[in-house]
């Protein structure tokens, strides 16, 4: 076996077409969800919020959960891939019920959404977080780790691009006109989910668990200790508070997208497809470049520099003139090349630091670590979501409007929420970034420290 191990390229393929199957259902829920319960479903932008934070804020709990049950399976398919297997076809089948509006009545619709939401996020980390905690025992290698990532943001972003455009076509132009939102949002539900279920297949099938941790060696003396002692781990610490403000703020970029679209820029219905497509289809042409950045400047630079190109777009949000098609356009392509890079980026960066805790602490425990990511992170995203969709609805968001009537100060609440607040979230996590003492000589030295102290045990 070389250094590291190179991971053949099928491989590759295989395990990131578990984050397109992911991306999917993921994408699908952050672009459309909320405009879908409150202008097809029916609920006030504060309910719709309040549903997302409620389960979202479960299912943080349910990440760490699973971190630490990962860490602790034992089985002949290894720690991370039995969960692809067991949770494929709960997942799909949950995010099919998600695009069904089968009361009329505020309470009715309230406790359904509820419901379906938390057991589809509940049932997405049971997925997720083997997923994600599967990466670093595919490859100790620092360089190959950012070709894996590579593979799995292009078909991330692919992911999402099917999921993004993909999600329009439906509604908007297989099935034209919201008069049929209620049929075109199911039969997109039922599409999407059967194609997730077939990809986490594939994923468990083409991918090998290489990095084996002794079960007695995973998890110290209980949970505080083990929290305190990972959190004394300056690259874990200062990797979470990075990842996190990375990921809420595209989760707000995410949550306000098609608000913005159809009732700030009165973009039409037709055109709505081709410009979800086009910053995706961007970020995956870009993945190379910022690869390419990632090795030559090191990981943490290459995430400042994007930080700081993302506010270009970001701010021409916030100042776009309505309907001028030509505008949104120019901001969707800078939108793509900058969000290529807060992606690519983060994830290739998040399993360098668990060789960090083994070192110091000497225990490998992925899933506890991506569990308690996970956890502050989905605690943050939805308090954040909900605040944002009050504050929508309190500035006069009227649910179910026709097109072009929604009052001026909502539609400049969605202006700078999603253009000022999510350029903020970026900036703290490049300053993160930027402080993380991370490099490939540093992590090289701490591999090598680790293989002796193994070798002299």
């Amino acid at each position: 076996m070389k250094e590291g191990f190179v991971v053949p390229v099928k491989e590759k393929i295989a395990f990131a077409l578990g984050d397109f199957g992911n991306n999917l259902v993921i994408t699908a829920m952050g672009f459309y969800y909320l405009f879908f319960v409150v202008n097809v479903g029916g609920l006030t932008p504060l309910l719709a919020g309040v549903t997302y934070w409620v389960s979202r804020s479960i299912a943080a709990c349910t990440d760490l959960i699973m971190g630490i049950i990962s860490d602790r399976t034992s089985s002949k398919f290894g720690r991370r891939r039995i969960y692809l297997l067991v949770g494929a076809i709960p997942m799909g089948a949950s995010f099919m019920l998600l695009w069904l509006s089968p009361f009329n009545s505020q309470t009715g619709l309230f406790f359904y959404y509820l419901a379906v939401m938390l057991c589809f996020n509940v049932i997405l980390s049971v997925v997720t977080i083997p997923y994600n905690s599967l990466m670093p025992e595919l490859s100790q290698n620092y360089d190959e780790r950012t070709s894996i990532s590579g593979f799995r943001m292009a078909f991330s972003f692919l992911g999402n691009l099917v999921a993004a455009a993909g999600v329009a076509i439906i509604v908007d132009n297989i099935y034209p006109g919201r008069e049929l939102y209620r049929t075109s949002y199911p039969v997109m539900g039922l599409i999407i989910g059967g194609i997730t279920i077939v990809l986490m297949l594939i994923c468990f099938i083409g991918t090998h668990e290489r990095v084996h941790a002794d079960a007695e060696k995973i998890i110290g003396k209980n949970f505080w200790h083990d929290l305190e002692t990972m959190w004394q781990v300056k690259e874990m610490r200062l990797m979470i508070v990075m990842f996190v403000f990375n990921q809420v703020g595209a989760d707000i970029f995410m949550a306000l997208i098609v608000f913005y679209l159809k009732d700030v820029m009165l973009i039409a219905d037709s055109y709505t497809s081709m410009i979800m497509a086009i910053p995706l289809v961007i970020a995956v042409a870009s993945v190379p470049l910022w690869v390419f950045l990632g090795e030559k400047l090191g990981k943490r630079q290459a995430y400042v520099v994007a930080a700081f190109f993302f506010l270009i777009p970001l701010l021409m949000v916030v100042f776009a003139p309505a309907g001028n098609l030509a505008i949104v356009i120019v901001i969707a392509v800078l939108l793509g090349i900058g969000s290529s890079a807060t992606q690519v980026i983060p994830w290739s960066m998040i399993p360098d630091v668990v060789e960090f805790d083994e070192y110091q602490n000497g225990v490998r425990r992925e899933g506890f670590y991506m569990g308690v990511t996970q956890l502050i992170y989905k605690v943050c995203s939805a308090l954040t979501v909900l605040l944002f969709t009050t504050l929508i609805g309190v500035f006069g968001y009227v649910e179910n409007a026709v097109t072009g009537t929604q009052p001026a100060s909502a539609l400049l609440a969605i202006r700078l929420l999603m253009g000022v607040g999510t350029a903020c979230f970026y900036l703290i996590a490049a300053y993160f970034a930027y402080r993380m003492p991370l490099t490939k000589e540093r992590f090289d030295e701490v591999k090598r420290l680790i293989a002796e102290r193994k070798a002299a045990s």
